[in-house]
């Protein structure tokens, strides 16, 4: 039994399990349009975000299996299930191929009919991520447009099951977030740099390089948000409240960059994983956005 277990263990890190954090962006489209708590739409979006978190996995291991001999190498990655002879290459594969049917199939049986947006966002970040490990993760401010591409595909493809749209400014905002985030992690990849156990893409850049992007990407993030929230009451007309929520976000960046400037991989999930007052600032927004948008309910 415990055999059973440490096996289980090493298949879900495999798959990165910690990093579903991210698909929690699946729920924005519906959550700002108030319609997130009705039966139908979160069963569909719960459906919907474990099979978008199933290709997900596809991805990581795909890379694990491409990248396994120069993993061994790294003073980390090498302890990765792959690299580390935890789990054979040929059971990596077969593991990825049955997530990837799971994840269609999940996502086939809840999708209307006539409606494929789902699946071709779904698709799209696939194929996209796939290249991105098989070479395109090489070329200089490519790799970081992929980094936030992925974000930014999570909420369209959660505005697509829930048959919703997402505004022109929710769409600049979460894709400045996201390159906000993408360049964070590459910034801290450079911080520590050394030698051949850095990516490839690291010599295009230079820390000066990174964070001035950063500062660009995080301006245009906050000042998107809250054209955004000033002008959500043509959506929702109860949610006109939604401007003093800036203030928040303003506290939850800053200490977002506070930790990303320390933090060896600048990876976004590991960042908000590990502190309490970034955990206790973003669940404070979430109620807060609940209050002010449900509060008709």
């Amino acid at each position: 039994m415990l055999l059973k277990r440490v096996h289980m263990k090493k298949y879900l890190q495999l798959a990165r399990v910690r990093q579903y954090i991210k698909n929690g962006l699946i729920f924005i489209p519906a959550f700002f349009e108030g319609t997130l708590f009705e039966r139908e739409i979160l069963l569909k979006l719960l459906a919907g975000f474990f099979a978008f978190s199933a290709v997900c996995s596809v991805v990581y291991i795909f890379n694990d299996w491409k990248d396994a001999e120069k993993d061994r190498l790294h003073p980390v990655k090498c302890s990765r299930p792959i690299a580390s002879g935890a789990v054979g290459k040929r059971q990596a594969l077969l593991f990825a191929a049955g997530l990837l049917i799971m994840g269609y199939l999940i996502l086939f049986l809840i999708q209307e009919r006539g409606n494929g947006y789902a699946h071709l966002y779904l698709s799209i970040y696939f194929l996209v991520n796939i290249c991105y490990s098989m070479g395109m993760k090489n070329v200089p401010v490519l790799d970081i447009m992929i980094l936030a591409s992925g974000f930014l595909l999570r909420i369209l493809y959660g505005a697509a099951l829930c048959d919703t749209w997402v505004s022109n400014w929710l769409y600049l905002t979460v894709l400045m977030i996201s390159l906000y985030m993408g360049t964070g992690k590459r910034r801290g990849e450079k911080a520590k740099e050394n030698g051949d156990e850095t990516r490839k893409v690291l010599r295009f850049y230079s820390v000066m390089y990174l964070e001035k992007v950063m500062q660009m990407s995080m301006i245009l993030a906050v000042t998107f948000y809250s054209l955004w929230s000033a002008n959500l009451a043509d959506i929702n007309p109860g949610a006109s409240a939604m401007i003093w929520t800036v203030p928040l976000v303003l506290a939850i960046i800053m200490r977002y960059e506070m930790l990303a400037e320390v933090d060896e991989d600048g990876d976004p999930t590991e960042i908000i994983l590990s502190d309490r007052p970034l955990q206790i600032l973003t669940v404070a927004y979430g109620m807060i956005g609940v209050g002010l948008l449900y509060r008709s309910i």
